[in-house]
């Protein structure tokens, strides 16, 4: 009896053992798990608020800070704490403190159209207000033969093409550092992204945008780059001055 006891409390101590060894790994993984899922929430948020400001481009003559009002409103739930009134007021502000250019947390590329579709296609500014812009009107009876500068045709040019980066603050205990820790391990081997517009929308120019640093006082915790495109039809003429 006495053997079997102490084999009993051997084979107890040995399990306690392998649990605390087991336990961390098993706790990160639950926190990576929630993490990771955390991340594919917010880049399904940022699809839609991405398209947001490109409508919103799209309706305002291709205006920066339409686009960006427009994608502080898509990006509010991910700020959102309380389902009230006041809650939605408090997290569309939040929204919109991270989508200031000011912030570098966020950066909206137009890819398309580009300064070679306005030396193609532009005209003088029909509100008389000085400047140059892409027709909008009766493009269906206008020519298709694409440009020589653009190489794409007056109806490709008014296809608003947005690329919107956003630093996503990571949250989850421990996880937060590893991922963020992980992804800049690969930024110097990556510092720029593909910026290519409809003249070449396979990449094969090799024309970049810089990234985001991602880096703001201001705004707490370690972050990472989210990314999405959307493709809207001009319902508006583009101004020139917002490239």
């Amino acid at each position: 009896m006495t053997r079997r006891r102490a084999h009993g409390r051997q084979r107890g101590g040995q399990a306690i053992a392998e649990f605390l060894i087991a336990l961390p790994v098993l706790i990160l993984l639950l926190f990576g798990v929630i993490q990771f899922a955390l991340i594919y929430q917010a880049r399904a948020t940022l699809n839609h608020a991405a398209l947001l400001a490109a409508r919103a481009g799209a309706l305002h003559n291709g205006s920066d800070t339409e686009m960006r009002r427009a994608l502080a409103a898509g990006l509010a739930p991910l700020f959102a704490s309380e389902p009230s009134a006041a809650g939605y007021v408090k997290a569309l502000g939040l929204a919109r403190i991270e989508t200031l250019a000011a912030s570098n947390m966020t950066k909206l590329d137009v890819l398309n159209p580009t300064r070679a579709a306005f030396t193609d296609f532009a005209r003088t500014r029909l509100d008389g207000k000085g400047g140059r812009e892409l027709p909008n009107d009766t493009l269906n009876y206008r020519s298709t033969t694409p440009g020589g500068a653009s190489r794409i045709s007056i109806q490709d040019a008014n296809l608003l093409h947005l690329r919107v980066t956003y630093c996503f603050r990571l949250i989850v205990p421990v996880m937060d550092r590893v991922i963020h820790a992980g992804v800049n391990a690969l930024t110097p081997f990556d510092a720029a992204v593909s910026a290519n517009g409809m003249s070449d929308p396979f990449g094969t120019n090799g024309t970049t945008v810089p990234r985001l640093t991602c880096f703001n006082p201001a705004l707490r915790g370690p972050r990472i780059e989210i990314r999405s495109e959307a493709f809207v039809r001009m319902q508006s003429p583009y101004y020139e001055s917002n490239l």
